[in-house]
């Protein structure tokens, strides 16, 4: 019996551990929502409140489980993320999939345009983030071929346009 009080009270310190260890940003999260609740509650009947409820299950039923729904969700935030012209140093690290101390090296070094309305957060362009990957092509056969008969061909009307010693051929 002795050792179920000691459980007790090892469950009671672990999850007085859990509440402390919640950030002011977490709470303050935590209480905007359970703002929002409230504020739902006030202004809405029962039957919104379970129409809210239905809704709710049946996004859960169209996506069959949380998982799948989070994943959609997801999904959805990264197109967001692609409509953004701006980009900070967190999201230019993950599209061009390097860390963030070789963003930094980079603007250091001048090879991106950087903007900083505030003088301290760094902006990148999208379109400058996208030249910058084009730098360097390594073309494929097709392309050199394409290009070498470009070459050839404005070779070739250079040749007949130029004037013969002597006059018309």
């Amino acid at each position: 019996m002795g050792n179920e009080k000691s459980s007790t009270n090892n469950r009671a310190t672990c999850c007085y551990n859990k509440r402390r260890i919640m950030n002011r940003k977490e709470i303050d999260l935590l209480l905007s929502r359970i703002e929002g609740l409230k504020s739902f509650l006030e202004n809405n009947s029962l039957e919104n409140f379970q129409q809210e409820i239905l809704n709710v299950e049946n996004y859960l039923k169209r996506f069959g489980s949380l998982a799948e729904l989070l994943s959609h969700l997801e999904n959805v935030e990264k197109i967001a993320y692609a409509a953004k012209e701006f980009l900070n140093i967190d999201e230019v690290a993950a599209y061009l999939q390097v860390s963030k101390g070789y963003v930094y090296k980079l603007t250091m070094q001048k090879e991106l345009t950087v903007y900083k309305p505030n003088g301290k957060n760094i902006f990148i362009l999208r379109d400058d983030l996208n030249r910058w990957i084009k730098r360097n092509p390594c073309f494929s056969n097709t392309e050199i071929e394409r290009q070498a008969n470009i070459i050839a061909y404005t070779l070739g009307q250079k040749s007949k346009n130029k004037p013969t010693k002597g006059g018309k051929k």
